[in-house]
């Protein structure tokens, strides 16, 4: 996106770009590695270069000094400068605001810009997504594109109805559970999938 005192870079992938008097090429291959270079090829005189760093990116860094989310300037950018920007990439774990009914008690699995969540084909046995409740204070850990976390199965209350006096509860041995990028569910036949998990 072109400034009237420079240019800015909000969305993140290859490409070359071709301004006035200006040309630069971005290589990346974000959001699977955290690496963003963006490689000044021409510039007639120096100028701004803004980056966007996302909300979520707190420790991202521009040629290894750290920097805040929101919007980065890069003074005097010249001719044969390389930009290096890393965006951290490692799982969080996301809470919701606790007056949405639907979701209270739940949390939910994110990777940089990637929604995570659990597909039923990655379940041991006849586990269901619906009988799923993870560990939240065992952690999340990278796993390929995805992250992995400690799972329960969920055992439902017996009681004749919906509603009782006991509340389900947590049973048998941890199993890791893989969360996989929500957009590349059903990609291994039919299946359910869940984002916001039950959290013990």
């Amino acid at each position: 996106m072109v400034q009237d005192d420079g240019v800015a870079i909000v969305q993140y992938g290859p490409s070359t770009m071709r301004l006035d008097g200006i040309s630069l090429r971005v290589e990346t291959d974000y959001p699977y590695d955290p690496e963003v270079r963006v490689s000044i090829d021409e510039a007639e005189v120096p100028f701004a270069l803004d980056l966007r760093i996302p909300a979520w990116a707190e420790g991202a860094t521009v040629d290894g000094s750290p920097v805040a989310p929101g919007a980065h300037r890069v003074e005097g950018v010249s001719a044969g400068d390389v930009v290096v920007l890393r965006l951290p990439l490692e799982p969080r774990i996301t809470r919701p605001d606790s007056r949405i009914d639907a979701v209270r008690g739940t949390i939910a699995v994110e990777r940089g810009p990637f929604v995570l969540c659990a597909e039923s084909v990655d379940l041991p046995g006849d586990l269901s997504v619906n009988e799923l409740v993870v560990d939240a204070d065992a952690g999340v850990e990278a796993l390929g594109a995805g992250a992995v976390v400690r799972g329960r199965r969920l055992s439902a209350a017996d009681a004749g109805w919906p509603y009782g006096g006991e509340a389900g509860a947590a049973t048998g041995e941890a199993f890791d559970v893989p969360l996989i990028p929500y957009h590349s569910w059903a990609n291994r036949g039919p299946s359910t999938m869940r984002v916001w998990l039950p959290g013990s």
